[in-house]
């Protein structure tokens, strides 16, 4: 799915605050985790964690974090990357009154009976398709959101999603993101191009008071409009296969106020992409299996660039060298 509702869960904390919600500069750095695809059971608890800064107060939620600072070739941190393991969250998990419990479980299933929407729809949309889902919010949604102020685009009870084109070459998406990077057509240890798809960010063509007012009229619980996509760029993401796998590279464009990300990898550590800082993460499942990532913000740009794949597919070493080789694309 496009937006998952942990982006929902991080846009109710960066809203404007009246008068409830104080949240420091390095927490909403944590919080905006854009995490890999292939750790969706990370993103699923660290967006745990955020439903839970919303109940109990997210600095005291992310208060010990480890985080590694990324540096540009001026000496200014560029990225922020925040760890907090699944062993330290279940600690903080243990310490909710049955209260604050009682909501978390509530939020969850909210979440999850949205989310199974939210996925049903966008799985039957034509590519290149982008609708908003406007969802009938509860009396205790409603409660909950009416001391808070959403910027444009962000608004609580819709969700935006499309479903994006794939790419079968490089030279299909080129066209459209050469002007920013270029990828290479196979990667080291030859590794061929598989298929791409380029994300826009959230489009806020879409008009809330005539879905809520439709909704109504007709006793919906939620309401679908096609809407025009937005076309800026937000992140695109390419697939290299191999026997054993794929590896995914991911480009994203950040934000001024968009310079951090959270994961609850095991391991982390500082690595050099050339002349570039990076981080790279390791997490190991409960089967004994492990994907890592190596992440960096390329020097001169606003470029954060990611490369994943599990263990079987690429060693640590072989994913530097990956890094290195999409580094010196020019």
């Amino acid at each position: 799915m496009d937006k998952i509702p942990f982006n929902r869960m991080q846009d109710m904390l960066r809203a404007k605050p009246i008068p409830k919600v104080d949240v420091k500069h390095k927490v909403m750095a944590a919080i905006r985790a854009k995490e890999n695809k292939e750790e969706k059971v990370v993103k699923k608890k660290i967006g745990l964690l955020v439903t839970v800064g919303m109940l109990v107060g997210a600095s005291s939620v992310w208060a010990g974090m480890e985080m590694i600072q990324l540096k540009n070739e001026k000496g200014e941190v560029v990225y922020e990357v925040s760890q907090q393991t699944d062993q330290e969250q279940q600690k903080m998990l243990e310490r909710l009154s049955p209260e604050e419990r009682a909501k978390l479980d509530a939020l969850k299933k909210e979440s999850q009976q949205r989310s199974k929407i939210i996925t049903d729809i966008q799985n039957g949309l034509k590519p290149g398709t982008t609708v908003a889902i406007y969802t009938v919010p509860t009396k205790e949604e409603e409660e909950r959101y009416k001391d808070m102020i959403f910027v444009k685009g962000k608004h609580p009870n819709v969700d935006v999603v499309t479903k994006p084109v794939e790419y079968k070459g490089w030279k299909e998406m080129e066209p459209l993101v050469g002007e920013m990077f270029r990828l290479p057509t196979e990667l080291e240890g030859g590794l061929p191009f598989d298929y791409g798809v380029i994300h826009y960010e959230d489009s806020d063509k879409y008009d809330v008071e005539g879905m809520k007012a439709e909704a109504i009229k007709d006793n919906k619980k939620y309401i679908v409009k096609e809407i025009p996509a937005s076309n800026k760029f937000d992140r695109a993401s390419v697939y290299y296969k191999s026997q054993k796998g794929n590896v995914e590279v991911e480009v994203s464009l950040l934000e001024d106020d968009s310079n951090g990300m959270g994961t609850n990898a095991q391991k982390i550590e500082k690595v050099m992409v050339g002349e570039n800082e990076a981080v790279l993460a390791i997490h190991t499942f409960k089967d004994g299996s492990a994907s890592q990532w190596i992440s960096w913000v390329k020097n001169g740009t606003k470029l954060q660039y990611m490369v994943s794949a599990s263990q079987e597919v690429a060693s640590k070493d072989e994913l530097i060298k990956i890094a290195e080789q999409i580094n010196d694309m020019k």
